[in-house]
């Protein structure tokens, strides 16, 4: 399932898809403007698992969940630690710049799990 997210004050609106593709992913991405749309999800439901990308429109807080129960969240360790206040699932938070990623990497996580049903363990992640 991909549910993109978007917040009106504190009135959200979910448009979802139950059979996404790789072109959906890309759109639902791209929608991300950090304002009022700033989050997407897409979910398996046996075993649950998860991914969620929110922010946008440059820079993302990308996070899943895997079946083993692992809290992940992709990082940047190539850029500093400046903060840096994104909006995320509707609230304005601070966070550390190497926390975010930019949209290729958010998509490249999404595409992976659309086709794969899991995450590139290459990727820098760090374990929550």
């Amino acid at each position: 399932m991909l549910s993109v997210f978007t917040w009106d004050g504190p009135v959200v609106r979910a448009d979802e898809s139950d059979a996404p593709t790789v072109a959906d992913v890309h759109a639902a991405i791209a929608r991300l403007d950090g304002v009022a749309c700033t989050e997407v999800s897409l979910a398996r439901v046996e075993p649950f698992t998860y991914f969620t990308a929110a922010g946008g429109p440059k820079l993302y807080l990308v996070t899943g969940e895997t079946a083993d129960e692992e809290i992940l969240q992709l990082t940047d360790p190539d850029s500093s630690g400046v903060t840096i206040p994104l909006i995320c699932g509707g609230q304005l938070a601070a966070f550390a710049r190497h926390d975010l990623v930019d949209r290729d990497a958010a998509t490249r996580v999404f595409v992976r799990f659309l086709e794969d049903g899991d995450h590139d363990a290459s990727l820098p992640w760090s374990v929550q």
